[in-house]
This record gives C-alpha cells, sequence and structure tokens, in this order.
C-alpha cells in the first residue's frame, strides 16, 4: 500500500519572501576605472577592435593612469581587451571566430548548470523568485532604455542561474567569461528590442520551472547562440563608426 505524502507545514515551506537589501561594497578606483571601460564598449563609446591610450583613457576618465593600468591589466585577463607589440592594447574584437568561441563555451556552462540545478530540485519557489527578481530587473532597465544597465542586469540574470547550478567550479569559468558576455550583450541591444531580450528571459523561466532538461537545453541554445547570429555585429560596429566621425 502506498505511503501517505505528508502534508508541508508552512517551516517545511522555502523562503520565499522579498529580496533584501544587499550590502554596498566600497568601490576602488580600478572598480571605477573597470566599470567605465566596460560601460563605454557597451554603448559603443569604443568599438571592437579600437585601439584604448592609457593617457586619452585616463584624461577623458579623470582619473590617473594608475587604475586604468590596472584596470586595463584586469580586462585582458578576462578577454575584454587584447595587447599586441606594434598594436598597443585593443578592445577584443567581436569577429564570428570569436562569437563562436565565447557562445560555445557559455552555452554548455548554462545549460550544464540548468541542468545540475533542476537534477538537484533546485527549481522550486524559492529559486524562480531569484530568477524573476533579476527579470523584473532587467524589463526594468529596458524601459529606461539604458543599454549598460540592461547589459549588467542581463549577465546578473544568468549568474543567478549558474549559481543555481551549486557547482562554484563552473560559476568561476563562467564569471571568467562574464565582462566578454556583457560587451557583447550591450551591442547586440543595438540590434534587437530590449522587450524581445525580456521575453526570452520568460520562457527560459518558463522552462527552468517544468523540469524538462532538454526544454531549458533548447531555450538557452536559442537565446545564447541563435541569438546571437541573428544579429550583424559588423553591420552595427560600422554604423557606430560612421556616428564618430
Amino acid at each position: 500500500m502506498p505511503r501517505p505524502t505528508p502534508t508541508k507545514t508552512p517551516d517545511d515551506l522555502p523562503d520565499i519572501a522579498a529580496p533584501k537589501w544587499e550590502a554596498a561594497r566600497p568601490q576602488t578606483m580600478v572598480d571605477l576605472a573597470v566599470a567605465a571601460i566596460i560601460s563605454g564598449a557597451t554603448r559603443g563609446v569604443i568599438l571592437p577592435g579600437d585601439r584604448i591610450v592609457e593617457a586619452e583613457l585616463a584624461k577623458a576618465l579623470g582619473m590617473s593612469r594608475v587604475p586604468i593600468r590596472e584596470a586595463l591589466r584586469i580586462l585582458e585577463s578576462q578577454g575584454v581587451v587584447t595587447s599586441a607589440p606594434y598594436k598597443g592594447i585593443r578592445l577584443m574584437e567581436v569577429s564570428h571566430e570569436r562569437l563562436e568561441q565565447v557562445l560555445d563555451v557559455r552555452a554548455n556552462l548554462e545549460i550544464l548548470a540548468a541542468r545540475r540545478a533542476i537534477e538537484a530540485g533546485r527549481n522550486g519557489p524559492a529559486e524562480l523568485a531569484r530568477l524573476r527578481a533579476a527579470r523584473d530587473e532587467l524589463a526594468l532597465v529596458a524601459a529606461r532604455k539604458d543599454v549598460y544597465a540592461f547589459a549588467l542586469a542581463d549577465a546578473a540574470f544568468h549568474r543567478t542561474l549558474c549559481e543555481l547550478g551549486g557547482n562554484p567550479v563552473l560559476s568561476v569559468l563562467w564569471e571568467s567569461l562574464a565582462r566578454q558576455v556583457t560587451v557583447i550583450g550591450g551591442l547586440a541591444t543595438l540590434g534587437k528590442p530590449m522587450a524581445e531580450i525580456v521575453a526570452e528571459h520568460d520562457r527560459l523561466i518558463d522552462a527552468f520551472a517544468s523540469g524538462d532538461v532538454d526544454m531549458v537545453a533548447s531555450e538557452l541554445h536559442d537565446h545564447i547562440v541563435v541569438f546571437a547570429h541573428s544579429i550583424d555585429f559588423d553591420a552595427i560596429i560600422a554604423e557606430r563608426r560612421k556616428l564618430r566621425t
């Protein structure tokens, strides 16, 4: 005879209370320099392949060259800028080959994270509340048409998904791509309405809530890989260059 399913009491249910404020973390000049460079890259102030001159950037941002130099060192370690003899420091290229490399790794990391989360039962009310809060932030900044904030909110949503996978190694690997993803995401908003991108996140949440691993994998692949390949980044970059002349 099957055993009856125990009734859950309120104490057994997950805590889905409204999210609380997080303590502010003091920002250093290096933090501010990194944020300014990423902001400029997402909004097209500097474009893929552009040379970044330390002295000019320090003057434009009203900073000394010391935090700028350290910020560029950090961003080089994360693949956002590159440095080569006789070519100087440049913002990363967003070529077809580069996109393939970044998106292939990113998609597989996020699909694995979603799979592990579902297998462990981390797709219940508490986890969905976290994803929906991140989605709501995305919709909020979309309404403001703030490209940089939108790119950050998009990355925050996917960071949350990776955290639900419960694998710190995976999260560290994802973080190593996070700023490249932010730059690509910012440029992508110049070729696709933000509202459509928010709607894709709604479908991701629905798929994750269903517990259907194959459905989640399909939605993530479409959202990360198919979506990016639908954007003509070359045309966006060329148009932005014209606006600067």
